[in-house]
């Protein structure tokens, strides 16, 4: 597996290498063409390095590590950084998620056939600063407000590579954005969503495609009268007819579709009951029901939970919110960068599943490696990865580091959820369920 991962690192620094050569994503005619102490590579780099404390101290570590003896001011990297596009980060990750799936073809994981994608959103905090307030806009609450972005993602829950992630203006909406990427799902991918998804529109989309595209939706119990009527009866599972509202019908119009209002659609309903005794309705076009009996469906759409484990990576492990910048096109080279190296540590970590299985085969529970303690240790050797001519003694120096540190996996653990009052001022907060790495 470490054969595949070289010819991944060796894809994306192919992609750097055009990109300075071609002059892609450069803000400019001049940048980056003087002999300066942070050419275009080393600018990269040094973002994608985890910048979360003084700038100073980065920097120098930086150099440090690369074995230069020479640094730069905080001033000379603000300035150089200025002229990269954040959409370099962005298709950077492009070129990581496509060769990850051609490098590792024959050991996807699938579920009966189907890369299962989850989708759902998140929230980013940002500093409150004018030029962020113009862009990303405003979240209020009945006391204050503040600077907010919208995360969007799909997330491939059984291979944990987070396909695609973006940030927007908080103003955007979850379900409008979802509807635009529809086109652009693949037929072999199944989709698992939240239930603030589940509308007319949407479904609509999805069976358009020119080949369907699958997916489970959660959906509220009350969602129109149909449902309504079969939470509340005795039935595991039935089919109904969606009829379109006159805002679906708009919406669908503004994508090129004309509907009306006989167009309905049968979709299938399947109850789900928790162990707590409540009642979930899910939402779905796998209508045959000898290949996806209704008792399949609740293990199925539990895997979603993958994407909110993600976030929580990019939130603590990585601390997305802790920006090293304070102008819109830092934010967003941060947050592609942040992208970037979950999908890195999760591909790296891949090399482990046979030792990790081979170490723990005695044990009581299946083990994965730490990922807190995983992304820690690839500060700066991310650097080196791409920097040396030989990516393969990085890769084993994590390979080795990562097997060092492993943690059982406890199917099946629950806790009851409790709300910790929290201090709201202070710039630094105590939490117990994970301490800092980088």
């Amino acid at each position: 597996m470490i054969d595949a991962n070289i010819q991944i690192i060796l894809e994306l620094k192919r992609f750097l290498k055009e990109c300075k050569e071609q002059r892609f994503f450069i803000n400019g005619k001049n940048a980056f063409t003087k002999n300066r102490k942070l050419p275009f590579e080393r600018t990269v780099l040094l973002i994608l390095n985890m910048l979360k404390r003084s700038l100073s101290i980065e920097i120098n570590e930086f150099f440090e590590t690369l074995k230069l003896n020479i640094s730069c001011s905080k001033s000379a990297f603000v300035q150089q950084r200025l002229k990269l596009k954040h959409d370099f980060f962005m298709w950077w990750n492009v070129v990581l998620v496509e060769s990850f799936y051609r490098n590792h073809h024959e050991k996807i994981k699938r579920w009966q056939g189907y890369r299962l994608m989850a989708v759902d959103g998140s929230t980013a905090y940002l500093i409150n600063t004018p030029e962020l307030k113009d862009y990303f806009g405003m979240h209020f609450n009945q006391h204050t407000g503040t600077t907010m972005g919208r995360i969007m993602g799909i997330y491939d829950v059984l291979n944990e590579i987070m396909v695609t992630s973006h940030l927007f203006p908080i103003e955007y909406s979850e379900r409008k954005i979802i509807n635009s990427w529809i086109p652009f799902y693949e037929p072999d991918m199944l989709f698992l969503y939240d239930r603030g998804f589940p509308g007319y529109a949407t479904i609509y989309l999805h069976n358009v495609q020119e080949k369907e595209i699958k997916f489970v939706m959660r959906c509220k119990n009350n969602f129109n009268d149909d449902v309504a009527l079969f939470s509340a009866g005795n039935e595991k599972e039935t089919i109904i007819e969606l009829a379109p509202s006159y805002k679906a019908i708009k919406e669908l119009h503004n994508y090129g579709y004309i509907v009306t209002k006989q167009d309905k659609i049968k979709i299938r309903l399947i109850k789900v009951i928790l162990n707590t005794g409540e009642v979930e309705i899910l939402m779905s076009n796998l209508t045959d029901k000898q290949l996806y009996p209704e008792e399949i469906f609740k293990n199925l759409y539990f895997m979603r939970w993958g994407i909110e484990t993600s976030y929580g990576i990019q939130k603590n492990s990585l601390q997305l919110e802790s920006f090293s910048g304070q102008k819109v096109e830092t934010i967003l080279q941060d947050f592609y960068a942040t992208i970037l190296l979950v999908n890195l540590q999760s591909i790296i970590g891949k090399q482990c599943e046979k030792d990790i299985k081979l170490q723990t085969k005695h044990r009581k529970h299946k083990y994965k490696v730490n990922r807190n303690v995983a992304i820690g240790t690839m500060k700066h050797r991310i650097v080196k990865l791409f920097f040396y001519t030989k990516p393969k003694i990085i890769l084993e120096e994590l390979e080795k580091i990562f097997l060092r540190h492993l943690e059982p996996i406890r199917p099946n653990r629950t806790y009851e959820r409790t709300t910790k009052s929290k201090r709201l001022i202070g710039k630094y907060q105590t939490l117990t369920n994970y301490k800092r790495a980088i």
